[in-house]
C-alpha cells in the first residue's frame, strides 16, 4: 500500500490542510471536554490525537509562519503538562485551549494561503 511520501503533489498539499483542520477539530472538542470537567476524556480522545497531528504538520506551520508556530507548540506543551495534573485546573486549561483552539484557527488560513 502507497504511504503518503508516495501521493502526487497536489494530493499531500490536501492532505496537509484537512490534517491541520482535523487537529483544530480536536482541539476544539479538547475545549469542549474540559468544559464539561470530563478531563480524561478530553486528553484520551481528543487532545493526545490532535498533539500527534502536531508532531507530523507542526513544522509546516512553523516554516510558513515561524512565531505562530512556536506559539502553538508552547501551548500545546502547557497543556498537555496540566492534562497530565491529577485535578487539573479548569479555567487555566480553558483558557490555554481557548487560545490554542484561535491560533489553530490562523493556523489552518495560514496553511491555505501558504499553498
Amino acid at each position: 500500500m502507497a504511504g503518503v511520501d508516495s501521493l502526487p503533489v497536489r494530493e499531500k498539499i490536501a492532505f496537509r490542510r484537512k490534517s491541520i483542520r482535523v487537529m483544530g477539530d480536536l482541539v476544539n472538542l479538547s475545549l469542549l471536554m474540559v468544559r464539561a470537567e470530563d478531563y480524561q476524556r478530553a486528553r484520551d480522545n481528543f487532545f493526545a490525537s490532535g498533539r500527534r497531528i502536531w508532531f507530523m504538520f507542526g513544522g509546516t506551520v512553523k516554516r510558513l509562519d515561524a512565531d505562530l508556530g512556536n506559539k502553538i507548540e508552547a501551548k500545546f506543551n502547557s497543556i498537555n503538562t496540566m492534562l497530565d495534573q491529577q485535578a487539573p485546573t479548569k479555567n487555566a486549561l480553558v483558557s490555554d485551549l481557548t487560545e490554542l483552539d484561535r491560533l489553530m484557527q490562523i493556523a489552518v488560513k495560514t496553511s491555505d494561503e501558504g499553498i
